[in-house]
């Protein structure tokens, strides 16, 4: 189910909720965190039932791993156990989400015809797999010294941060969950977990969502609609993939402090940054985090010279891309993050003497760019769509109706234009003005003034949810 569901919000939150903090009139604690693990498996397994064997078989496979590496004294062998859960977790996503890909290239290259599996790619293995694999490497460094199975089936499963995040670290949540103070249902926190829930949810359904038609109907155009409404297109899906997915984050750290819980900030207004190394110190960090720890460092990080640690910074935006998803695009779009990152290293001196305002927009410039490969269906698709956004002789000024075209009401293109550039004006304005989630939290107070505009906002989304989308980094 989703977040921005009536099932969830009235049905699965709330029960889940009553029951939580009911458990925890007794005593001991395991069957207060069991329920949780529980009722965070089923929501997990509400999108689809195969998907419970899966991280099932996930969570034991590599909680046996930990256990047997903990319990050994050679070193040789903690190093063959954390080399086995590699095997096994990149062998885990990688034939779910890219054993397809892999053939269908394979055949294109050599001309061969191997069928292809149609593999249902789970919803969040890239997230819990990675989350795993964090939790593998610093088992092996021996930072983890206890592991009891309900507590780390509660951290791979707990399902605010399950689907897509953020990333959490084990010893960010597991010292949380054996702290008996916060089992106990805490008013403040609930009321401060919902207002920012609410914030989350009002991202997704009320500009998010709106913004897909948009985005949706200039990208699957089947004719060039010129260079206005495809730049509208393009700065349109860079403020939905932010909007909805900070909004998911939101939602997540929202819910997670509904029940205690303090999940990592994922997002720092990085539409705002005038580097793309301030960017992703912005955007989706606890990605960053995970992958320097895991692929950066590895390779040497800056420790073995200047000329590889350029290389071991492309390549962890090339691992970005390819963990994005299976696709020819996310490869591209990890390339050209990489190029621009490397850049930034060559040339700090002669960058930091461009203005702020100029590097801020230079910067914003390259993700709507950047962006254009992520969304497109292909390489030759987001090609065709810069054409569009630099062919002048075709400005596309009566092409805007079709924007805003749902397949039912048609909006006069005089009233399309007027719409399509307020949208994105709007989306600029709160992107200069809104505070980040971190802020959020740290300035969180009980008010009436703050109550009745979550109450507002709330049953404002409330309204809006019958036609809530799926998130969309969902897909990756």
């Amino acid at each position: 189910m989703l977040f921005s569901s009536y099932e969830f919000v009235f049905a699965f939150l709330p029960i889940t909720a009553v029951v939580y903090f009911a458990l925890s009139k007794i005593k001991n604690p395991y069957p207060q965190r069991t329920f949780l693990a529980a009722a965070s498996l089923f929501f997990y397994s509400y999108f689809e039932w195969s998907y419970f064997l899966i991280i099932s078989a996930s969570i034991l496979v590599n909680f046996f791993l930990a256990k047997i590496s903990l319990a050994g004294k050679s070193q040789s062998l903690k190093k063959a156990i954390f080399i086995l859960s590699v095997i096994f977790n990149v062998g885990l996503i990688g034939y779910y989400k890219y054993y397809d890909f892999t053939v269908d290239t394979i055949n294109a290259i050599a001309s061969t015809d191997i069928p292809l599996k149609g593999i249902l790619i789970p919803l969040g293995i890239s997230f819990f797999t990675f989350q795993q694999l964090s939790f593998q490497l610093r088992t092996f460094r021996t930072e983890n010294k206890k592991l009891n199975f309900i507590d780390y089936t509660l951290f791979v499963s707990f399902f605010p941060q399950l689907i897509a995040g953020p990333i959490v670290l084990y010893d960010e949540l597991v010292p949380q969950i054996e702290d008996g103070k916060k089992r106990f249902f805490n008013k403040e926190n609930f009321a401060a977990g919902f207002s920012i829930f609410t914030y989350g949810l009002f991202k997704k359904l009320i500009i998010a969502d709106e913004l897909a038609l948009i985005v949706d109907n200039g990208f699957g155009a089947a004719n060039p609609l010129g260079v206005l409404p495809m730049w509208v297109t393009a700065f349109a899906y860079t403020f939905q993939i932010y909007f909805d997915f900070a909004g998911y984050s939101e939602m997540a750290i929202g819910l997670g402090k509904m029940f205690n819980y303090d999940l990592p900030v994922n997002f720092l207004t990085p539409l705002r940054s005038a580097s793309i190394k301030e960017m992703w110190q912005r955007w989706h960090i606890t990605l960053g985090r995970t992958l320097a720890e895991l692929v950066y460092i590895p390779l040497g990080g800056n420790k073995k010279g200047k000329l590889r640690q350029k290389i071991n910074l492309f390549i962890v935006f090339l691992v970005s891309g390819i963990w994005h998803g299976a696709s020819w695009t996310f490869v591209l779009w990890g390339i050209l993050h990489g190029t621009a990152r490397v850049i930034e290293e060559c040339f700090p001196k002669l960058i930091a003497k461009i203005p702020l305002f100029i590097r801020r927009v230079l910067t914003l410039l390259f993700i709507v760019f950047a962006f254009v490969i992520f969304r497109a269906t292909s390489i030759g698709k987001a090609f065709d769509i810069f054409g569009q956004m630099f062919t002048f002789s075709n400005l596309g000024t009566d092409n805007f109706s079709q924007l805003l075209t749902n397949g039912i009401f048609g909006v006069p293109n005089f009233a399309a234009i007027a719409l399509a550039f307020a949208a994105v004006a709007i989306c600029f304005v709160i992107m200069l003005k809104e505070k980040s989630t971190a802020q959020l939290i740290d300035n969180m107070k009980l008010t009436p003034g703050r109550a009745v505009i979550t109450a507002v906002m709330f049953a404002v989304s409330v309204l809006c949810m019958s036609r809530s989308a799926v998130f969309i980094y969902f897909n990756f």
